[in-house]
C-alpha cells in the first residue's frame, strides 16, 4: 500500500471540524497522488483524525484508508502517534533534528517504532547519517512522509508498506 503517514489535514483545509465536503477534498487529494491511505496527524488533536475516518467510512467507503493520529512533543522530539486497528499504536520520530538542533537520538527509546528519513518540509535540516545510525541502533522503520500542510502536498512523499507490517511493529 502507498501510505503517507504524516499529514495535517486541519491546516490543509482550514476547517476545524471535518465535514463531508472537507473529507471529500482530502480523499480526492490523496487519490490524485495514487495513495491508498493517509495518517491524519494534527498537532495534539487525535479527534480530528478519528472524525475524518468516520466521515470517510460513511460517505467514501473503500476509497481511502484513514489512519487517525496526532503529532506531539516528546522531549526534544516531535513524535507522530498512529492509532491502528486492535488498539495498537505506532510511534515515529517526525522530522528528526527539527525544531531543535542537536542530538535528537538521545530522545529515542523503546516506545518508538520508526523515524522519518525524508520529509519535504524539513529535508534540508535532517542529518541522513544520524537518522540511519539511529534507525540501525534502535531497530526503527525508516519512513518518508509529506508532513502536508496543504492538500496539494499530501503524498509528495509516501511509504510502500502494509498495515500488517505497521501493526507487527506497534505496541
Amino acid at each position: 500500500m502507498k501510505l503517507d503517514l504524516h499529514t495535517h489535514c486541519f491546516e490543509a483545509t482550514c476547517i476545524y471540524r471535518p465535514t463531508r465536503d472537507s473529507v471529500a477534498r482530502i480523499v480526492a487529494a490523496a487519490r490524485a497522488r495514487g495513495l491508498d491511505g493517509i495518517g491524519v496527524t494534527e498537532h495534539y488533536n487525535k479527534n480530528f483524525g478519528f472524525k475524518v475516518r468516520e466521515i470517510a467510512e460513511e460517505h467514501f467507503p473503500g476509497q481511502m484508508l484513514i489512519i487517525p493520529g496526532e503529532e506531539i512533543d516528546k522531549g526534544n522530539l516531535h513524535v507522530v502517534v498512529l492509532y491502528l486497528p486492535g488498539g495498537l499504536t505506532f510511534r515515529f520520530v517526525a522530522h528528526p533534528g527539527y525544531p531543535r538542533a542537536g542530538d535528537f537520538a538521545a530522545g529515542i527509546d523503546a516506545s518508538l517504532h520508526g523515524i522519518e528519513m525524508h520529509n519535504p518540509t524539513h529535508d534540508d535540516e535532517m542529518d541522513q547519517e544520524a537518522i540511519h545510525r539511529a534507525a540501525r541502533e534502535h531497530n526503527l522503520l525508516l519512513l518518508q512522509n509529506s508532513d502536508a500542510h496543504f492538500l496539494s502536498d499530501i503524498g509528495k512523499y509516501y511509504n510502500e508498506i502494509t498495515i500488517e507490517e505497521l501493526c507487527a511493529r506497534a505496541s
